[in-house]
């Protein structure tokens, strides 16, 4: 059974190398931006409660949303073949990875779009940008627990995703 999936065109683990390269550059643009944001405006004056507010709310709408959305995978039909399920399952991984990547990055663009408004103050920032941090490293990057969460969604019906070794993850997951 397991045999088959030797047969997989790329080697294992530069897949899950190129989520993670993936990933890292989605949210890398998001921190570039906050970087040129305090660069650019230097005035650092305390924001207004309504500019964190708008902050926070945007951390916890991410959180949701990417609970709700980010992970959804439709299950994998039973009697798939080992091959095409892996194949399948990896496509999934792939695409919600972006999704939660891209997710984790809005309050980010929130906080920098209350920067400019007055009181003009790059501080929301810095509630934005360890909040969006945290989201990504447990939601976004390509790592064995994001893995499981993605498999367990097309395993439900009971048909084997085969997601963790086709990601090159020794062993598989679970």
């Amino acid at each position: 059974m397991l045999g088959a999936m030797s047969a997989l065109p790329a080697p294992l683990d530069d897949r899950l190398r190129m989520l993670q390269l993936l990933a890292a550059t989605i949210a890398g643009g998001a921190l570039l931006v906050a970087v040129a944001r305090v660069l650019v405006d230097t005035a650092a004056p305390w924001p207004s409660w309504w500019q964190l507010a708008l902050v926070v709310l945007a951390l916890l709408g991410s959180a949701l949303l990417i609970r709700q959305v980010g992970y959804a995978v439709p299950a994998l039909p039973d009697g798939l073949p080992d091959e095409h399920a892996a194949a399948t399952s990896v496509r999934y991984f792939s695409s919600t990875t972006v999704l939660r990547a891209a997710i984790c990055e809005v309050p980010i663009f929130v906080a920098l779009f209350v920067s400019i408004l007055p009181p003009r103050t790059w501080l929301p920032l810095v509630l934005a940008v360890p909040g969006a941090a945290a989201l990504f490293w447990t939601h976004a990057w390509p790592s064995e627990r994001t893995v499981t969460a993605v498999a367990e969604g097309l395993e439900r019906a009971g048909a084997r995703s085969h997601l963790a070794e086709a990601l090159g993850l020794r062993g598989g997951v679970g």
